[in-house]
């Protein structure tokens, strides 16, 4: 709604009356403060009456008055500090000068500067970062090594340095955390060498080459020091779960870890070469020898490896909630089957969720285009055997059932870390849930028979059924994997300082 210009005439002497207030409140906080002798907020105060107001003569007068008082008061100050031998406090006093003077501008006044500000700045500022070169020299004979790289990089702090001052300061952080680095790995912690080290790296934008060269070797004889050398066994599962998923997600589990997340182990882990462990392996196992922490030691011995992992996939299931069964008719419209597909393809069609919302038949991965460890094998149903299609004729008014819910996968993976003696250094268990919704439909005949539109057709095919449960099964893949890893990582190196 457009405001009428009579609206806008009435409410603008309420505006001005506002405006004029909260300067006259500003400029009696003002008068307040500088009664008390505290100049420097006075001045502010003042600034803000002004800019609420610029035809308050009153505040623009004490503005000057009083902003001159804050500035000679505040040297007195810089003056006290340096004398006491607190050249950094006595620099910031000039800081703040400069910014009150920088606020009296914005508001379109200027305050003097006193004669020989500038020439008395800069060599306040010049005391105040060799005070910090001092410091930081001083810290860092002394060992304490974080003040002395806080105090080198105050340096570049506010107090305007030249590119040669800069440098200074860059140089001897840099050298403070390499001298700190090599301390550390005198003292055999080669981790905490390594990673004060990589900070070094970090002090400039562009580190110069020599100190990249010198950190690099550092690095290096810290790796060296610290490494431990760790051996990932094939993953294995227990009875149970292949009950539900043959070997198939142990196969890929391990897959997922040997192809990129044993790859990608941080410094100081190294991983042994699999195909050897898992050749020494077979040599002392021998067909008829179980596999146990004791012999897997053995094995870390032959190999030189310092730990071996063993995962166990103990527990694999999947339920189906919050399901819908739309039953609906349709009429057979075609005799003949559908030859592509052929009778080794009818297990991929389960029986009866329409009937009694079992999970239908275990489905053959060879038969049913990769489907591999699915929903229908991890069900309670003893419905096992393969089905036969009923066969309808031409004309037949049938029914199947449209199944939609949501699905949820929940595995769980034991891991045993073991050292050269076949002892458990540690021993955890990552778990990995993940959910997803499906709709599938259900025919005790073929479907292709029904003559279906393309849209309902898709219901029966398992291209079309597989696209989100492929998801979940990656996904529970990738968070097991990203568990055992990052928890193995971390129990291998708790005994590397």
């Amino acid at each position: 709604m457009a405001t009428s210009p009579t609206r806008l005439f009435l409410a603008l002497p309420l505006l001005l009356t506002i405006a004029c207030a909260s300067a006259t409140d500003r400029f009696n906080d003002g008068l307040d403060l500088e009664a008390q002798g505290r100049y420097m907020e006075a001045a502010y105060r003042y600034a803000d009456a002004v800019e609420k107001d610029v035809s308050l003569q009153e505040a623009r007068d004490r503005l000057l008055i009083v902003g001159d008082s804050a500035i000679m008061v505040t040297l007195e100050e810089a003056d006290y500090l340096d004398g006491v031998g607190e050249p950094a406090e006595a620099a910031r006093q000039f800081l703040a000068i400069d910014r009150l003077m920088s606020r009296v501008r914005s508001v379109g006044m200027r305050l003097t500067e006193p004669d020989g500000y500038r020439v008395d700045r800069r060599t306040a500022f010049e005391r105040a970062i060799e005070w910090y070169m001092t410091e930081g020299e001083d810290a860092s004979r002394e060992g304490r090594w974080e003040d002395a790289m806080r105090a080198f990089a105050s340096v570049r702090g506010d107090f305007s340095p030249t590119r040669d001052q800069r440098e200074a300061s860059f140089e001897a952080q840099t050298r403070v955390m390499i001298d700190w680095a090599e301390i550390e790995l005198a003292d055999r912690r080669p981790r905490t060498a390594y990673g004060i080290a990589e900070r070094a790296l970090s002090v400039r934008r562009s580190t110069p080459r020599p100190i990249v060269l010198e950190v690099s070797d550092l690095q290096d004889r810290a790796l060296a020091m610290g490494r431990v050398v760790v051996a990932a066994l094939p993953v294995s599962a227990n009875e149970r779960v292949r009950e539900v998923a043959g070997t198939t997600l142990e196969i890929e589990l391990d897959q997922a870890m040997e192809t990129g997340r044993w790859r990608s182990a941080p410094p100081f882990v190294a991983m042994a070469d699999a195909n050897i462990l898992r050749r020494e392996l077979r040599g002392l196992l021998r067909g008829v020898i179980p596999q146990s922490p004791a012999l897997v030691g053995r094995a870390l011995d032959l190999i030189g490896a310092d730990y071996g992992v063993m995962v166990e996939l103990v527990s694999l299931r999947i339920t189906d909630e919050d399901v819908e069964v739309d039953e609906r008719t349709a009429v057979i419209r075609r005799q003949d089957l559908d030859r592509e597909r052929g009778p080794a393809r009818d297990a991929c069609y389960g029986p009866g969720l329409g009937h009694d919302r079992g999970r239908g038949v275990r489905l053959d991965p060879a038969d049913c285009r990769g489907r591999g460890w699915g929903p229908d094998q991890g069900s309670d149903s003893d419905r096992n055997t393969r089905r036969r299609w009923v066969t309808y004729d031409i004309g037949d008014t049938v029914t199947y059932w449209v199944i939609s819910g949501e699905r949820t996968v929940r595995a769980e993976a034991d891991v045993l870390i073991v050292n050269l003696d076949g002892r458990a250094i540690a021993e955890f268990t990552i778990n990995s849930r993940q959910e997803g919704s499906f709709q599938e439909g259900e025919f005790d005949g073929d479907p292709w028979q029904l003559g279906l539109n393309n849209r309902d057709a898709r219901l029966f095919d398992f291209a079309e059924w597989a696209d989100e449960w492929t998801r979940i099964q990656r996904d529970v893949i990738s968070q097991l994997a990203d568990g055992i890893t990052v928890q193995t990582f971390r129990a291998v190196l708790s005994g590397v300082e």
